[in-house]
C-alpha cells in the first residue's frame, strides 16, 4: 500500500479510536503559549521546559495504549517510522510537516533517526523568545515512540526525542528529531552516533528515568 494511501487508512482508524478529529489550531497555539509564559515566570526556563517535557511524555504514552490494537500489527522500519511520525503530527498538532526517516550504523546494529519538521508550528509560532519551547510535543514523541517499540519490539529499542528547532528560538521551522536505538544502548554510544544530540536540558538521564518510572515501571 503506498504510504499517502497508508497514512489516509491509519488516520481515519486512529480518529474513530479516538473520537476525535484534529486540533483547532489557534485553540491549541494560544493556550499552549499562555501556559508556557506562566511557567517560565513561575519555574524559571529550564525547569518549565522539564516539565512540559514530561507531560508530554506522559500523553504520548497514554494514546499509544489507547491504539494498542491498531499498531501491534506494525513493523519497526522506515516506512511505518515516517507513517506514525506523521499521522502523530497531523492529529494533534493540526498541521502536515515534512517528516525523514534516516538509517544508521549503530555499532553492527540498526538504529532509525526520524525527523518532523513544521514550519507553521502551533506549539511556538507568532512566539519569539530566542529559545526553543516545543518541548511537550518533543515529550510526546519520546512517550509514544517507546510505548510503539514495547508493543511490537518487546522492549528491545530504546528511544530518545529532542527540540532541535524551534521558530521560538528565531529558526526557521520547529523540528523533533527522535532516535530509535538498542536497548543495551550507553550514552557513550549515543553521543558517538548522534554527536550533541543528546546535549539539551532534556537530558540521557531523565529520558532513562521517564521510561523507568512510566514505559516500563519494575
Amino acid at each position: 500500500m503506498p504510504l499517502t494511501e497508508s497514512f489516509g487508512v491509519f488516520l481515519t482508524k486512529i480518529r474513530k479510536r479516538l473520537q476525535s478529529q484534529t486540533v483547532d489550531i489557534f485553540t491549541l497555539n494560544r493556550v499552549y503559549l499562555m501556559a508556557v509564559t506562566e511557567m517560565i515566570k513561575a519555574y524559571g526556563y529550564e525547569e518549565a521546559m522539564k516539565r512540559v517535557f514530561e507531560w508530554g511524555y506522559i500523553m504520548g504514552h497514554a494514546y499509544l495504549l489507547r491504539l494498542e490494537k491498531d499498531v501491534e500489527k506494525f513493523s519497526h522500519n522506515e516506512i511505518t517510522t515516517r507513517l506514525i511520525g506523521r499521522t502523530a503530527w497531523y492529529i494533534f498538532s493540526g498541521t502536515d510537516p515534512e517528516v525523514i526517516v534516516e538509517k544508521h550504523d549503530f555499532f553492527g546494529k540498526e538504529a532509525l533517526l526520524l525527523i518532523v519538521r513544521d514550519r507553521n508550528s502551533p506549539w511556538d509560532k507568532e512566539f519569539t523568545i530566542g529559545k526553543k519551547i516545543a518541548y511537550y510535543p518533543a515529550g510526546a514523541y519520546e512517550g509514544a515512540a517507546n510505548t510503539f517499540t514495547l508493543i511490537v519490539e518487546k522492549g528491545r529499542i530504546k528511544c530518545f526525542s529532542r527540540n532541535t528547532k524551534s521558530l521560538s528560538a528565531g529558526d526557521e521551522c520547529t523540528e523533533i528529531v527522535t532516535i530509535y536505538v538498542p536497548k543495551e544502548a550507553t550514552k557513550e554510544q549515543i553521543e558517538k552516533v548522534f554527536p550533541g544530540f543528546l546535549n539539551d536540558i532534556v537530558s540521557y538521564e531523565m529520558s532513562e528515568e521517564l521510561y523507568k518510572r512510566i514505559i516500563s515501571p519494575e
